[in-house]
């Protein structure tokens, strides 16, 4: 899995780079009026932003680190386990920590914290987002079942759109392996009815979240057997994933589209999808 960025930026990355390098002038501000929780805030916030925004994963290691060695010396332990949550996603994407090793380290900020606290939630969602990067959905589902509340945690538009699409997809992924009828019908109109919340976002002009409803349309259009449709949505998603700039996603729809491929004995069709992420 690969998250990258060059210097030419698309409309739907700007936004957040523009916001980020504001984020740093208010970081600034608050260490030089000496305001330490507006101090940390800033720092976590703004490396949200840079998850956002696809920098290499080297790159982001390092400016994680930093920011985690600064909160440490502000003792603000609440950020600092938020970030230690995202370096846990960073190391396993670089193949520098085992599975084993990165579910242990999960465990531990879960327990470090209150359930009812943002930081769970945060750590939450950052295990669901390894989950899905590595198509673990079965893992992945009681990070919905077990805090349903994750993505309502989180208001700025972005991270609740990202919330809910990755909620749908897992739902739709999982659904057809429920124990049941009723089971499997439950998981895909949840999907559904998240999947009605994005396209209305997109009515009200956010593009952004365009390719996740893609992903999703594609994955439903998959459940129904609906071949031409499911695969027009994965090239949809893809092709405007690229345009936006949101290139792990692009990875991400290429990814569902090879398995997809595969799972119909297509293995000429996935090897060929492979060669072009």
């Amino acid at each position: 899995v690969a998250i990258s960025s060059d210097g030419n930026r698309s409309a739907g990355t700007s936004a957040l780079i523009a916001s980020r390098d504001l984020l740093l002038e208010g970081y600034r501000t608050e260490l030089d009026n000496g305001d330490v929780g507006s101090v940390a805030f800033q720092i976590s916030l703004r490396w949200y932003q840079s998850w956002s925004t696809y920098h290499p994963l080297v790159d982001l290691q390092a400016e994680l680190e930093a920011s985690i060695s600064a909160l440490v010396q502000l003792n603000q332990r609440s950020h600092e386990r938020s970030l230690q949550a995202y370096l846990l996603v960073v190391r396993r994407l670089r193949n520098l920590t085992s599975e084993d090793e990165t579910s242990l380290g999960f465990k531990e900020l879960l327990k470090a914290v209150e359930p009812t606290s943002n930081v769970f939630h945060t750590v939450n969602m950052m295990q669901l987002e390894l989950f899905v990067l590595f198509q673990d959905w079965e893992d992945a589902l009681p990070c919905l079942t077990e805090a349903p509340d994750t993505r309502n945690r989180f208001l700025a538009m972005h991270a609740s759109a990202r919330g809910m699409f990755l909620e749908a997809l897992v739902y739709l992924k999982t659904s057809s392996h429920a124990s049941s009828w009723l089971a499997r019908r439950k998981r895909k109109m949840k999907a559904i009815k998240t999947l009605q919340k994005l396209h209305g976002l997109v009515e009200q002009g956010n593009d952004d979240v365009r390719h996740y409803m893609h992903i999703l349309m594609a994955e439903c259009y998959v459940l129904e057997k609906n071949v031409s449709a499911a695969e027009n949505n994965f090239k949809a998603a893809i092709s405007i994933a690229e345009l936006h700039g949101f290139l792990h996603d692009k990875a991400l729809a290429h990814d569902l589209a090879c398995a997809w491929y595969k799972a119909q004995g297509k293995d000429d069709w996935a090897f060929s999808c492979s060669l072009h992420p």
